[in-house]
């Protein structure tokens, strides 16, 4: 494993002419603790680094066992000459150390302006830790404050400068006023080694992760679990969708097509599509003929003006001969035929109870209908059969759909209704489009009605059924257990022998 650390910028000018000679980063090596004194020698006598006329190559063992490398870039011009070599050592670079020296104002500028911009752009959010090291002591340690006078602003970098500086790159600020054992070894050395450890972690938790992922690929792999088959869709007023692919097909305007779709609506009044728009409402005020006036909700189940009564269960239900004939053809032909209720005034319903008789009667009068629970909205469908009502049939099969959809799977299980049963009145009464969902809904929650009782009651046509579209498939089961015995036989191994 290695660390790559890339310096940039030119200290020298910050000490005197006795000290030109040393940098931050030929001192560090040669004084850190981590590089042993018979490596550091021979590193810092020019026997162990690669030159080259952009920058100075060093490498190192630190941490036992870890090379560290190290360019160190004095000349900002590697940027200007050479990009594409400046940009390879900032991606290749684990830490990145920015230096200049506090008594260089017009070269500190110069790096704010130009080259502080090219090394963010090129680190493009990338988390690598930047240092920046303001080196050297300040000549005119105390700056004059006036005002009108300008005469030492220029001539040193401030500290509040160099903190902006990092702000703007994210970087950690460091002032180092002398290259001694405690500015390099303890102040940069330790920061610099903080960042090293930090990485070093960072490079091993990426290795085990990619380890682990090569390992996994090498084992048996999960089965998987393919999506269950898509519920049969209802006919009639269920191909909404249908219906509207061909009329945006016909209409090229989307504003044509919103609005021809609204009035359908509106005039279908197609379950959970029917838009309380003030468009819709206007447009349903035009209408010549309007049923499902609010107003007749007045009259449902009132002996006003009610001019027949439907004896059910020992009650009477009054009602009104002209709505019942609007609205429903097997009443109209039964009240204006040559039948017994033509001339009757009390009609007799059976195989019906009085609650969804009038539930059914509620539809009529008002044109919509609210199902307290799905067994109800199964007896309103019957009901809705028996008297050819197509709408109201739609109304209560989207009902139940929608209802038994949105059941949890834990309470699906709990629940003492049973869809097996509902499976039985719809076939019973040939409601092919809810039989054939409602055996599809079975097989798509195979193991919560595979544990029921009244799964045994399924005929052998229909378990066939069941168990050819199941989900999951058996396969997946067999091939999930097999997984798991595997995954349990390498757990009782040991990991490392």
């Amino acid at each position: 494993m290695s660390v790559h650390v890339v310096a940039f910028g030119n200290e020298r000018g910050g000490f005197s002419e006795d000290d030109q000679q040393r940098s931050l980063i030929w001192t560090y090596l040669g004084r850190s603790a981590l590089v042993s004194e018979t490596e550091s020698s021979l590193l810092l006598n020019s026997a162990n680094y690669v030159r080259n006329p952009a920058f100075t190559e060093y490498q190192a063992c630190v941490f036992g066992n870890v090379r560290l490398v190290v360019h160190d870039c004095p000349l900002w011009d590697i940027f200007d000459s050479d990009w594409y070599t400046s940009r390879n050592l900032i991606g290749e670079a684990d830490i990145i150390v920015i230096k200049y020296s506090v008594n260089d104002k017009s070269s500190f500028q110069e790096v704010k302006d130009i080259y502080a911009p090219l090394i963010k752009k090129a680190l493009n959010h990338c988390s690598i830790p930047v240092i920046i090291s303001a080196v050297g002591a300040r000549q005119n340690e105390v700056p004059c404050t006036c005002p009108l006078c300008i005469s030492d602003r220029g001539s040193c970098v401030t500290a509040s400068e160099g903190i902006q500086l990092a702000k703007e790159l994210g970087a950690t600020y460091l002032e180092l006023h002398s290259l001694n054992d405690f500015y390099i070894g303890k102040y940069f050395g330790g920061v610099l080694e903080y960042f090293m450890i930090q990485r070093l972690n960072q490079k091993s938790t990426e290795k085990m992760k990619k380890r682990k992922k090569i390992h996994k690929s090498h084992g048996v792999k999960p089965p998987q679990l393919d999506q269950p088959e898509k519920m049969p869709i209802l006919k009639g007023a269920f191909q909404w969708e249908l219906l509207e692919e061909h009329i945006k097909k016909k209409l090229k305007d989307p504003g044509n097509v919103k609005l021809v779709l609204e009035r359908v609506k509106c005039i279908l009044k197609i379950p959970e599509k029917v838009n309380n728009s003030r468009n819709c409402s206007s447009y349903l005020s035009k209408r010549p003929l309007q049923l499902c006036n609010s107003s007749l909700r007045l009259f449902f189940n009132t002996t006003v003006l009610a001019d027949v009564m439907f004896k059910i269960q020992g009650s009477t239900v009054p009602a009104h001969r002209a709505v019942l004939v609007a609205r429903c053809e097997v009443m109209a032909a039964m009240f204006n035929g040559n039948y017994v209720e033509s001339n009757s005034f009390l009609v007799p319903v059976y195989g019906i109870s009085k609650d969804t008789f009038l539930s059914f009667l509620e539809y009529l009068y008002i044109d919509s209908c609210c199902p307290a629970s799905i067994l109800q909205a199964m007896s309103l469908l019957i009901c809705a059969e028996m008297y050819q009502v197509s709408r109201l049939q739609h109304i209560c099969e989207l009902y139940i759909i929608t209802q038994l959809q949105s059941m949890p799977s834990r309470e699906l299980a709990s629940t003492s209704l049973s869809v097996v049963s509902l499976l039985r009145k719809a076939k019973f009464h040939n409601f092919d489009s809810l039989s054939n969902w409602l055996l599809h809904f079975i097989a798509s929650n195979y193991l919560i009605f595979s544990q029921k009782p009244e799964f045994e009651d399924l005929s052998v046509e229909e378990r066939n059924f069941v168990e050819m579209h199941r989900w999951p498939s058996s396969m997946y089961l067999k091939q999930l257990a097999e997984y798991r015995n595997y995954i349990h036989s390498r757990k009782c191994h040991c990991v490392v022998m």
